[in-house]
């Protein structure tokens, strides 16, 4: 009897713990995620106008790494760096966006309410994370419809194919001079199909003409904001992760001392975070 009543004791501080946790400490971290993914949508804003509504221009000085040196300077205007920043700043958005939906005045009544807004946000800081992490394996049809040579002032020569990716923190740029083919020489060849890069010798057709890839060069360069920006979706992701494996899981295994452990490291994550964020 004794042993019930305690049991029923036990029972009634886990479910006034786990309340606590719903409804303060979730909001805790949802605040954190909140600060975290704003400071990394503003590494993706855009160059602000300047005086006169002149764009403000952004330099990239790109090298090989190679002992063949290739350098050169990339001047950026606008919008125009590549897509795959455009589509990640689109998905932390998103999760901002999801999480500005559960402000501090909402009350959370279940802890799988909390793991689908957990598993959501991560789906787009995923989704994130990948646009920077894998670049696009695009054929060079592609890379010839994409418009990336319009980018260019003065005009890139008709020979020239250029392909712009992100891997990583890096800011990676591609070259291809090609030649023409006579279609008598072409008859049996095997065309290239999509890579992250192509290699001299590939093949390809774009405008009924073909054409053979007959130099590749490649420079890159280190975007800081880039890193900093995949260092804010580990953070957010560890935070969303620790929240659903030793927070709110932790109430179906009624481990009362593993909730009260969890809701610990939590607070001790969000030390970690402030020390990230600035001011």
């Amino acid at each position: 009897m004794a042993a019930a009543m305690a049991s029923v004791g036990e029972r009634a501080v886990l479910e006034e713990e786990f309340k606590w946790l719903l409804q303060e400490e979730v909001h805790v971290v949802l605040k954190q995620l909140q600060d975290i993914l704003k400071e990394a949508s503003q590494r993706f804003a855009l160059p602000a106008s300047g005086l006169g509504g002149a764009v403000k221009q952004e330099n990239f000085v790109l090298s090989t790494s190679g002992t063949d040196q290739v350098k050169g300077v990339l001047t950026l205007q606008g919008d125009a760096l590549c897509q795959a920043i455009q589509d990640a700043r689109n998905h932390v958005n998103q999760a901002i966006y999801l999480l500005m939906n559960r402000d501090v005045n909402y009350q959370f009544r279940t802890g799988s309410e909390v793991l689908k807004l957990m598993d959501a946000v991560m789906l787009q800081l995923s989704r994130a994370r990948n646009r920077l992490t894998t670049p696009a394996t695009l054929t060079l049809p592609e890379i010839a419809s994409s418009g990336l040579a319009k980018m260019f002032t003065p005009a890139l020569p008709p020979d020239i194919l250029v392909n712009f990716y992100i891997n990583l923190n890096k800011l990676c740029l591609t070259v291809y001079q090609l030649h023409v083919l006579q279609p008598s020489t072409t008859k049996n060849v095997k065309l290239a199909g999509g890579s992250i890069l192509h290699n001299p010798g590939a093949i390809f057709e774009f405008g009924n003409q073909r054409y053979e890839v007959s130099h590749v060069h490649k420079v890159e360069c280190v975007v800081p904001w880039l890193n900093d920006a995949l260092v804010f979706f580990t953070v957010s992701l560890q935070l969303c992760q620790q929240l659903k494996d030793k927070g709110i899981s932790t109430w179906s295994s009624g481990n009362r001392g593993l909730l009260l452990r969890s809701t610990g490291y939590l607070l001790l994550m969000g030390l970690a975070v402030q020390l990230l964020l600035p001011g």
